[in-house]
């Protein structure tokens, strides 16, 4: 077996790594508590399919007033719309969970909070999804039904929706996947009424030490996930050849909805951050704890960042291979709180071990979210190079330092400073593999838990600081590497 063969099934290890040491190291004894399963399944579920179908709604309606910004005159303002729309899924969850909360009181726990916090979080990503499907497969048919005089309602009812019915069907379907293995969102609005069955794993481990249990519940949750990823992963887009006119569907009143949904977080957040502002010398007395504490996102974000660039990288110079491939297609990362105890129970849990151990499970539940973000089609871009350099006798090391790196380095950079801000955000992971709070968004969630949001709104700005620190420093080094390493 090659060298390359062999990093393949390491790094296939690497990501099946939960899984498979908790399975060595615990068995089932008898079955789990089916009422409790039922009751945690069915929150799973009802919260899933409720935040898919408010985020499909309010996202198709968001789409048709995007496509408001069609002409190149325009298209400034429909990027600075499309951003709107997509800081809400950019930025960690603890930031649309702080906005909410200041603006929103009471806010309603449980169930109808988790749709709410999903709701904001997706529904932009929605409309620019569909916006531009529509754009690329229907842009045509649009024109010929305008010219030919339909009215908006006739076409969208009897010609748009029954066109991309299956595109529609997929989205939500791929919305509803990434909601019902949410973790971070249900865990702090989710309440007694609302436990999900990523919350149960917790409960099951953190409160109870019931390992049989909580692997079973994992392997249940896994499975349904990755049966619905599977489908969900088979829609295709289309590639537009020109700008159509849109006039017959274009509805301004979707603006309004991006607008009023995104002054909602944006200003809920500055509410809560003026008002912080009054309460900031409460923050005198841990001054030096805020700064180790910065000094840990830092550490974290870095650390992710650099790993999930190594990873991608890797990726690239193990490809291809078709079963390589099938399976960064089909795996599903695995339930955050196993793969955080899996890491909890191997080794030590003090000193410098959680900047060992929640960098590595952050990147765990990372790389393959991240080689879905686009990365497979770069590489799929590159193909037809690499087989014509492998006909010409170029080996594979060649054909990675010559033709790969240069051309991925950066994107790889991007997509690296992507997950270490989301690493600088994160405190579900945190919350698991630490003894103690060790980072911003630890500090921020345990006064958020206290019900102490303005502070905590003022304290997440370093979250920010720390994001764009790691974020420039990942995009800088790729750039730095590709000059270096590259021929």
């Amino acid at each position: 077996m090659n060298s390359r063969n062999l990093l393949r099934i390491g790094l296939v290890l690497f990501l099946l790594f939960p899984f498979i040491f908790l399975v060595t190291q615990f068995r089932f004894h008898g079955m789990p508590d089916w009422g409790e399963l039922r009751w945690a399944f069915k929150n799973s579920l009802l919260q899933a399919f409720f935040s898919a179908l408010v985020s499909m709604i309010f996202g198709f309606w968001a789409a048709l007033g995007l496509l408001s910004f069609t002409n190149h005159n325009r298209r400034h303002w429909r990027m600075i719309l499309e951003i709107l729309c997509l800081l809400p899924n950019f930025l960690p969850p603890i930031f649309i969970l702080l906005a909410t909360l200041n603006v929103i009181d009471p806010f309603p726990m449980g169930i109808a909070g988790i749709v709410i916090i999903h709701t904001i979080m997706n529904f932009g990503l929605v409309a620019v999804l569909l916006a531009g499907l529509i754009e690329n497969k229907v842009g045509g048919v649009v024109e010929l039904a305008y010219v030919e005089g339909a009215s908006r309602s006739t076409f969208l009812f009897k010609g748009l929706l029954p066109m991309i019915k299956k595109d529609l069907w997929l989205l939500a379907l791929f919305i509803f996947v990434v909601c019902f293995g949410s973790f971070s969102v249900p865990l702090i609005v989710g309440g007694g009424k609302g436990t999900t069955v990523e919350v149960l794993i917790y409960e099951k481990i953190r409160l109870s030490s019931d390992w049989g249990d909580a692997v079973f519940l994992a392997f249940l949750q896994s499975s349904f996930i990755f049966l619905l990823s599977y489908v969900a992963g088979k829609g295709k887009g289309t590639n537009r050849t020109r700008v159509a006119n849109l006039n017959l569907i274009r509805m301004p009143t979707g603006m309004a909805i991006i607008i009023g949904i995104s002054l909602l977080y944006l200003l809920g957040y500055v509410q809560g951050f003026i008002a912080g502002l009054g309460m900031i010398s409460t923050f005198y007395d841990v001054q030096s704890a805020i700064l180790w504490n910065f000094l840990g996102s830092l550490l974290v974000g870095l650390s992710v960042g650099a790993l999930c660039y190594g990873g991608l990288m890797l990726i690239a110079f193990l490809w291809p291979k078709q079963w390589f491939e099938k399976f960064l297609n089909g795996y599903v990362a695995p339930s955050t709180s196993l793969a955080c105890f899996a890491l909890l129970i191997l080794g030590p849990n003090e000193g410098l071990f959680p900047f060992f151990k929640i960098p590595i499970a952050l990147t765990i539940l990372s790389l393959n979210g991240l080689f879905r973000m686009g990365w497979d089609g770069e590489l799929h871009s590159l193909q037809s190079q690499m087989t014509v350099a492998y006909s010409m006798g170029a080996s594979s090391k060649q054909i990675f330092k010559e033709i790969l790196f240069p051309q991925l380095s950066a994107r790889a950079g991007i997509l690296a400073g992507i997950a270490s801000i989301w690493a600088c955000g994160d405190f579900a992971v945190s919350r698991i593999l630490a003894h103690r709070d060790l980072s911003i968004a630890m500090m921020t969630e345990t006064l958020m838990s206290s019900y102490r949001l303005n502070q905590a709104t003022v304290l997440s700005l370093l979250i920010v600081i720390a994001g764009l620190i790691c974020f420039a420093a990942c995009v800088g080094g790729s750039r730095v590497l590709r000059r270096k390493f590259a021929p």
